[in-house]
């Protein structure tokens, strides 16, 4: 009898936890940019997307990312930042090519940054941006997205006169997405942003793509950590002028369910959840290795399970990414 009520109390005990769980104590779900409750460091990887109309004449478009190692504590291990900005104009009624479709940190010393103020900068933007990432470093996300700053800019942080507004905002999604995969503390992170014309652009629907990934790589040059992104920037042009209005844009990830592959997709999986797979068949990798990843005339790979689309850009831009360490 003193075991069978024994074993009522178990009985009891178990049932009153699983109840607590189904009222909320239950594991968090991965969300649309993959992040899921997790012990250890993680990666992760936010961004700002806009495109501004100067007239009918001219689009600009901006993309501002931040990649994040975050320790066991949650604090910013590790910090990059990078900005890719570029316009297309209006000649004689069509758009033409834009010209420069490099990030802030592939221009390196070539470029100074756009203060917005009268005096000029003595510093490149990459620079400004590696003192932004030393403060940032030891505090917490939200250390970095409660910083005050006066016109977008901050008195805090020495070296750094960047407009922080679209920095501040990418930390801030960068942290909300952080997932672990085999980050360990130590591990170099690197980010990578590469933008090109799409293949399928016509002079009615200019469209440019710009793929980010962000990389951890460990011992042995392997990489430990990968998130990659896509950004469709989708111009309109009508009557000779473009018809796009100004605004924000959200990459694939930021889509999440609503960019709609998953109805179209073979496995029945959305673009998030094909792109997570294939970040998980980057992890372990050399930049080598991974680069020697066989693609077919599509840009698709059988060597990635729950991988269907094409991934040539996605490819490229992780390997840049690993192979900048």
């Amino acid at each position: 009898m003193k075991r069978y009520g024994a074993w009522l109390g178990v009985v009891a005990m178990m049932l009153t936890l699983t109840a607590c769980s189904a009222c909320g104590m239950a594991e968090e779900p991965p969300t649309s940019d993959g992040g899921a409750t997790a012990v250890g460091h993680k990666l992760g990887m936010g961004s700002v997307s806009a495109v501004s109309m100067e007239g009918t004449e001219q689009a600009h478009v901006k993309v501002t990312a931040a990649a994040l190692v975050l320790d066991t504590s949650g604090k910013i291990a590790s910090c990059e930042i990078d900005e890719l900005a570029f316009t297309v104009a209006m000649k004689d009624g069509l758009p033409q090519a834009a010209e420069n479709l490099l990030s802030m940190l592939d221009m390196g010393d070539d470029d100074l940054p756009d203060t917005g103020s009268a005096d000029t900068a003595t510093k490149p933007w990459h620079e400004q941006a590696e003192a932004f990432c030393d403060y940032a470093e030891g505090k917490t996300p939200d250390q970095i997205t409660g910083l005050a700053t006066t016109d977008g800019k901050s008195e805090e942080i020495e070296g750094c006169d960047l407009i922080l507004t679209d920095i501040i905002q990418a930390v801030g999604r960068a942290a909300k997405a952080a997932r672990a995969q085999s980050v360990k503390a130590g591990d170099d992170l690197e980010l990578a942003m590469t933008a090109t014309k799409a293949e399928g652009s016509t002079n009615e629907k200019p469209q440019y793509d710009v793929e980010l990934a962000a990389v951890t790589v460990g011992s042995g040059d392997r990489i430990t950590g990968c998130i990659t992104d896509t950004l469709q920037a989708k111009l309109t042009v009508a009557e000779g002028v473009f018809s796009t209005l100004s605004g924000g844009m959200e990459t694939k990830r930021q889509m999440g369910d609503g960019y709609g592959m998953k109805a179209a997709s073979s496995i029945n999986r959305e673009w998030y959840e094909q792109a997570n797979a294939f970040d998980t068949f980057a992890v372990g990798k050399t930049a080598e290795e991974l680069a020697g990843t066989k693609l077919n005339s599509e840009g698709k790979t059988d060597a990635v399970t729950g991988c269907t689309m094409a991934v040539t850009g996605m490819l490229k831009n992780a390997v840049k990414a690993a192979d900048k360490e």
